[in-house]
């Protein structure tokens, strides 16, 4: 009877370790799928998004090295863990959000400054973590002024969005609240 409980113990142990063997790939391979400006601009109201000049003709799209940042660089955190929540829980948000909402330009228009909201507050509570993600702290800006401004931000603690919040998309003004939160002042 021993003998039977340690062999059915070590068999469900295998394929224990082969079914999170297989769940991480499947995970993993998503991951990767859902991650392609292909597949965030699949559906219609990303579409009106990626169709915005200011978008086509931002640093992280027309960099002069070549690399190109895509929607999920921004938008989704790295790691198999923290993407595949994302995936799940902002994914699904949206995807509920297509299929029950009337999208067109001008219902798009009246929600971005919501959504633009939504977004800094979220790269404001992770520390700015996805663009950390490409920019590491040794990142070094080729005018002066932009070198004295990021040493500056670094010893106040202030996060990449909270100075450049309208790097990618079009201008949202922001929120008060915000602007106190990362101490900076709004350009006139």
């Amino acid at each position: 009877m021993v003998r039977f409980f340690k062999r059915s113990l070590v068999v469900t142990a295998v394929i224990g370790v082969f079914a999170g063997f297989a769940l991480a790939l499947t995970a993993e391979k998503l991951d990767q799928v859902t991650t392609t400006d292909s597949f965030c601009t699949g559906c219609h109201t990303m579409q009106t998004m990626a169709e915005q000049q200011v978008y086509k003709n931002s640093k992280h799209r027309t960099t002069s090295s070549g690399v190109r940042a895509g929607c999920a660089d921004c938008h989704v955190p790295k790691g198999l863990l923290a993407s595949t929540w994302a995936h799940l829980y902002d994914g699904s948000r949206d995807l509920i959000a297509e299929w029950t909402s009337n999208h067109t330009p001008e219902t798009w228009k009246a929600r971005r400054v919501q959504l633009a909201y939504r977004v800094r507050d979220w790269m404001l509570s992770n520390d700015s973590r996805t663009c950390r993600s490409c920019h590491t702290d040794r990142f070094k800006p080729k005018r002066e002024r932009g070198q004295r401004q990021h040493e500056l931000a670094r010893r106040n603690k202030i996060t990449c969005i909270g100075c450049h919040f309208d790097l990618v998309h079009s201008p949202v003004r922001p929120r008060q609240s915000f602007l106190e939160k990362v101490q900076v002042r709004p350009k006139r």
